[in-house]
C-alpha cells in the first residue's frame, strides 16, 4: 500500500535516547579519513582517547535517528538528495543526546516525478542545551501524488565563479565502505560486488554520508585548523558516486566565514558532492 502525505508527517520519534562512547567517535573518525595521512598533533585528539577528545562534525549523521526506514516510501527509487547540518555547539566525544526526529516537510511533485521528504533530527544534551540538528534530503521518485503540498526547495547555494581558494587531494582507502558500515549502515550494495553490479556500478561504491564525512573531517584539519569547534554548519548536494580507493578533489572557496566547496573525482571528471556550504563561527 502506498504511503499518504499524512502518514509520512504523522511519523515522529521523540525522547530517543542515543548512548555513545569515544571507541564510537574514534571509529566513525577513523571511517572518515582523520587519520589518512598518518599520526599527527593535529589528528591526535579525534582518534585517541589519551588527549582532550574532538570529533569530526558529521558524526550527527550516525547518531540523528531519522526513521528513514519506517517510513514506508519505495526505495527502489529513492535518491539521497542532499544533507544538511546545524551545529549549535561541539558534539561531544561520548555521552547520552536525546533525538526528536520525524518529517519536517514534503514536497509531493505528482505521479510522474514522486516526493521530497526532509526527514529532521534535533538532538539536545540530556540538561536540554541543543546540540545539533540535521535535514537529511530523500528525493522519492516512487511516492509521489500522495495528498501533500506542492512547491519546490529554495535553489542550491552557488558555488563562486572564480578559481577556488584551497584544492585539497582527499584519499579513500579500498576497504574504505568496509569501516564505514560498521556505523549500523548495512546496505549490501557498499559490500557486495554482486549487488552493485545488478544496480549498475563497476564494484560496491563509498556510502554518500562517508564522502560527506570524508569533506567534513578535511574542512576540519584544513581551514578550521583541527579545531571543530569553528565549524557552525556543513551542507552539501550528492551528485555522484564513489568507488573506494578514488582520490577525490576538493574545491573550496572562501569568504569571510562562509566556505563554499564542491568535491569531484578527477579520474572520471565526475562531481559527486556540490553546491556546499559551510559556515564558521565569528569568535
Amino acid at each position: 500500500m502506498a504511503v499518504t502525505y499524512q502518514q509520512l508527517m504523522d511519523l515522529q520519534r521523540l525522547g530517543q535516547k542515543v548512548h555513545y562512547a569515544e571507541e564510537d567517535a574514534i571509529l566513525y573518525a577513523l571511517s572518515v579519513g582523520a587519520a589518512a595521512e598518518g599520526i599527527n598533533e593535529r589528528n591526535l585528539p579525534f582518534v585517541y582517547e589519551g588527549r582532550r577528545m574532538r570529533t569530526v562534525p558529521s558524526i550527527a549523521t550516525v547518531l540523528m535517528r531519522a526513521p528513514i526506514l519506517a517510513s514506508g516510501l519505495d526505495f527502489s527509487r529513492v535518491l539521497h538528495g542532499e544533507q544538511r547540518l546545524t551545529l549549535h555547539r561541539e558534539i561531544p566525544a561520548s555521552g547520552t543526546l536525546i533525538v526528536d526526529a520525524g518529517i519536517a516537510q514534503v514536497i509531493d511533485k505528482g505521479p510522474e516525478k514522486g516526493s521530497v521528504v526532509l526527514f529532521e533530527s534535533r538532538a539536545r544534551t540530556t540538561e536540554g542545551e541543543p546540540v545539533f540538528t540535521t535535514v537529511t534530503v530523500l528525493l522519492a521518485r516512487g511516492d509521489g501524488d500522495i495528498g501533500g503540498p506542492t512547491g519546490s526547495l529554495p535553489p542550491p547555494h552557488p558555488i563562486p565563479q572564480r578559481n577556488p581558494d584551497l584544492t585539497i587531494a582527499i584519499p579513500t582507502r579500498p576497504d574504505q565502505t568496509l569501516l564505514y558500515r560498521l556505523h549500523e549502515d548495512k546496505n549490501p550494495l557498499h559490500v557486495d560486488p554482486k549487488v552493485a553490479a545488478k544496480a549498475g556500478f563497476p564494484g560496491p561504491i563509498l556510502h554518500g554520508l562517508c564522502t560527506y564525512g570524508l569533506v567534513c573531517s578535511t574542512l576540519v584539519k584544513t581551514v578550521c585548523e583541527g579545531d571543530p569547534a569553528q565549524m557552525a554548519s556543513f551542507d552539501a548536494r550528492f551528485t555522484g558516486s564513489v568507488l573506494p580507493g578514488d582520490t577525490l578533489e576538493l574545491g573550496v572557496w572562501i569568504d569571510g566565514k562562509t566556505l563554499s566547496f564542491r568535491c569531484r573525482v578527477p579520474a572520471r571528471n565526475q562531481v559527486v558532492l556540490d553546491n556546499g556550504k559551510s559556515e564558521l563561527r565569528n569568535e
